[in-house]
């Protein structure tokens, strides 16, 4: 079989013929940027051939190659296939980069303090033949004693039977008892020697598709004591969820089990090496996350998921032990996943609803999470109406030939000037930009609608006479950074097909919203709050994404980035057993809306390919707004209400 080597890391891979590169590059152990899973859709993994046997369609993919480019074997690793031995150079910028990934939650301070994991100091009076008391009742006495739950109502597993005799006996009977509340009752997790009741911790974890985010509490105080977070292992399997399915589907499930805890695992070693913190004592997980990454996290099939009816195997709220599915925790600590609504609206929008109190309130709210897929949540403490649907990958960065995820490099921030049209921006990092990001494009298709340089399709007005505008190859783009200001020696453009695409992908969300409302009897000034959830949804600049039409249109004051919804839920959960109690309630709560099956919604998702929207008296600002555009520069049709 053919050996494919890695430069400039020497990395190797030795695999079928007709493997693609991009395969070649994942068994190679090589963290590739494939933001549309490997379809030839993004053109985000670039490599260059170097000597060797390879088969690629460059005439089919040449619109994401420049000449020089070519001139150096440029081919896309995902459409390239081996053909015998190969040398192949893959640049930084095809290799994921470290993400820009959201960590901070808002408004945890205020949750009351209130865990179901406790530690019990107790000296006990040694066993003598006029006091026979089995060890395990007079340490469970001990505990009551000092404010325990009754004896009657602590179950202790066998393992901790094991060691209870050495551990009083080595200690001179002064011990430490950790207890849990569990379902049915409360559990016995460990006995220590002496005095360990400072030492008593809990961890919150957003298990993402992408990424994990975990954070590290203490559960005497509730202290935030240390963070972290990284990308989610699974990767290596499959970019997308549905990849994922097909991968656990061939015998590659105990595979995907393992890569999900291992990255839990690093991030709960970073956060614990940053605080000083002994894994050993961590006694609770709450874990959020979308019903698949549930799924495969407790080695769960996940496969009917996929396939009609589509019925996951479970939806409500799961406990394990942390050492049954390989978490760096106590062995018995209690790892708690939250539950889901359908296969769509799983855990993580769960913990976003609690995050953002709207299942406690009378107002009707709006939650929004986006992704490259995105959930809907309309209602309050009464009702709640959900729905779910691919947003497309133009909100990530794929199928923009300048996009990318928020890597540093990516332009995050942009403002155009209306009379010059000049861009200013900022990329994360501070660096010199190598592409776009999902929330820079929203801006950047706002500020351009704004400066009357597109029209509401879209469409690019090459009437007006600017260097910035041009014919490009393929598409009319404009020029956002010229080459000398990147750091890819490229032009960074945004072309009409980036603009068609990120319309498409925004009409599905507010058409989404619509059928919500609709489906409630209600209208968009029925909104008394729009929350934004997620990443993607925190940097989003709320006044831009309301011009291009993203949410139904609101006042401003009425739209809340909560930050990242699913690590603060779960933290929310591991503070307070009350609310971690409510959580199926909610999941109950909530009434799913299967999109394809509503005939209202093929309607809307047409009437919101416009900017804003084909109805202009549902964006009344906006058009505001358009008119005065209209009124400096002049437009034609497409501009008119």
């Amino acid at each position: 079989m053919p050996t494919v080597t890695f430069l400039p890391g020497y990395q190797k891979a030795v695999v079928p013929e007709g493997t693609t590169i991009l395969e070649a590059a994942l068994a190679a152990g090589l963290p590739m940027n494939v933001v549309c899973g490997g379809q030839g859709k993004c053109g985000k993994c670039i490599v260059f051939v170097k000597d060797g046997t390879a088969s690629f369609d460059l005439e089919r993919y040449r619109r994401f190659l420049s000449d020089d480019e070519i001139a150096r074997g440029a081919c896309l690793a995902c459409r390239t296939t081996v053909g015998g031995d190969l040398r192949v150079e893959v640049p930084a910028g095809s290799l994921i980069q470290k993400q820009k990934i959201l960590v901070e939650i808002p408004g945890t301070e205020e949750v009351p303090f209130d865990p179901s994991v406790w530690k019990y100091e107790t000296y006990l009076a040694p066993p003598s033949l006029d006091d026979t008391t089995p060890d395990l009742a007079r340490l469970l006495e001990g505990i009551e004693n000092c404010g325990g739950p009754p004896p009657n109502r602590v179950y202790a597993p066998l393992e901790v039977l094991r060691y209870l005799p050495q551990v009083l006996r080595r200690s001179g009977w002064h011990v430490t008892g950790t207890v849990a509340l569990v379902p049915g009752g409360y559990r016995l997790l460990n006995v220590d020697e002496g005095d360990t009741t400072g030492r008593l911790y809990g961890a919150a974890v957003d298990l993402g598709t992408t990424t994990v985010v975990a954070y590290i509490r203490s559960l005497t105080d509730g202290r935030v004591l240390a963070t972290a977070s990284n990308y989610n292992r699974q990767i290596s399997c499959g970019e997308d969820i549905l990849s994922r399915v097909n991968f656990a589907r061939k015998s590659g499930l105990s595979r995907l089990q393992q890569l999900a805890a291992e990255s839990i695992n690093e991030s709960l070693k970073s956060a614990s090496d940053a605080g000083g913190i002994d894994l050993e004592e961590i006694f609770e997980v709450v874990i959020a996350g979308n019903t698949v990454m549930t799924h495969l996290l407790l080695g769960i099939d996940p496969s009917y998921m996929i396939a009609e009816p589509y019925i996951p195997v479970v939806r409500r709220m799961l406990s394990t032990a942390a050492g049954r599915i390989g978490i760096a925790a106590h062995r018995n600590a209690g790892v708690y996943t939250f539950p889901a609504v359908s296969n769509f609206i799983g855990g993580d929008i769960i913990a976003d609803i609690l995050a953002s109190g709207m299942a406690d309130r009378d107002e009707v709210s709006l939650m929004v999470d986006i992704g490259t897929n995105f959930e809907a949540v309309l209602g309050n403490r009464d009702w709640m109406l959900s729905c779910a649907g691919a947003a497309g990958p133009a909100l990530e960065g794929g199928e923009v030939l300048f996009g990318m995820r928020a890597n540093p490099g990516a332009i995050e921030r942009v403002e155009i000037d209306a009379d010059t049209l000049t861009p200013s921006y900022t990329t994360i990092g501070g660096v010199r930009p190598r592409g776009i990001c999902g929330s820079g494009l929203i801006d950047l298709v706002a500020e351009l609608i704004r400066a009357c340089v597109i029209d509401r399709t879209g469409q690019i007005n090459l009437q007006l006479d600017h260097p910035r505008i041009r014919r490009g190859r393929y598409y009319p783009e404009f020029v956002v950074a010229w080459k000398e200001e990147t750091a890819i020696g490229k032009d960074i453009v945004i072309t009409e097909n980036d603009i068609r695409n990120l319309i498409m992908s925004k009409a599905a969300i507010h058409a989404a919203c619509m059928t919500l409302l609709d489906a409630a009897g209600l209208t968009p000034r029925d909104i008394e709050r729009v929350y934004f959830s997620g990443a993607f949804g925190n940097y989003l600049n709320k006044k831009n994404a309301t011009i291009i039409g993203l949410i139904p249109e609101v006042p401003q004051d009425r739209i809340v980035n909560i930050g990242n919804g699913a690590i603060a839920g779960a933290n929310i959960a591991l503070l307070n057993r009350r609310q971690r109690k409510a959580l199926d309630g909610i999941a109950r709560r909530i009434t799913y809306i299967e999109l394809n099956a509503e005939p209202s919604f093929m309607d809307r998702y047409t009437s919101s390919c416009f900017l804003p929207h084909t109805d202009l008296m549902l964006f009344p600002r906006v058009q505001q707004m358009l008119e005065a555009c209209r009124a400096r520069r002049g437009g034609g049709e497409a501009w008119q209400a």
